[in-house]
């Protein structure tokens, strides 16, 4: 048809529900995953032990309530019910202690029931073990050897 303009198809981006997200450990791994989960539209709560670590966090996204710090201990089934964990569609542990995590993701798991829970491991054979036990388990370890083995076949 002369004189219009042909349009281009409207494309929607896929939508995801948002999920809510609770967070063990608010270090420079907790508080930069954090930020990164928040700027996909997921609802956060991030626990520490020491309210200094917050001071990591964005000011507007702690005030904008797109991410709540809570304080608390990881390993208490009462401090993670108070970050409401019963509501949690996801659990991270990933504070600086491999025996922090573990402790936290069991409760979580096995306690709590929070149907996908992750934890931060050092060692690589009891990540096997948790593995096997039905926890998923990120070890920095095998990340980076798997980094540098691609790199050097590169």
């Amino acid at each position: 048809m002369a004189g219009q303009e042909q349009q281009e198809p409207f494309h929607r981006a896929p939508v995801y529900r948002a999920r809510r997200i609770l967070i063990v450990g608010c270090g420079q791994l907790g508080s930069s995953l954090s930020i990164r989960l928040s700027d996909s539209g997921n609802i956060i709560r991030i626990m520490d032990n020491d309210s200094e670590a917050f001071d990591l966090l964005p000011e507007r996204r702690i005030e904008t309530a797109r991410i709540v710090p809570v304080l608390g201990d990881g390993r208490s089934e009462g401090d993670l019910r108070r970050a409401l964990a019963g509501e949690s569609d996801i659990f991270l542990a990933c504070t600086g202690s491999q025996t922090i995590n573990l402790m936290a993701a069991q409760i979580a798991r096995n306690i709590i029931q929070i149907p996908k829970v992750i934890c931060v491991l050092e060692d690589l054979e009891v990540a096997a073990i948790f593995e096997k036990l039905g926890l998923e388990s990120i070890s920095s370890r095998k990340i980076v050897a798997d980094q540098l083995f691609e790199r050097a076949m590169a």
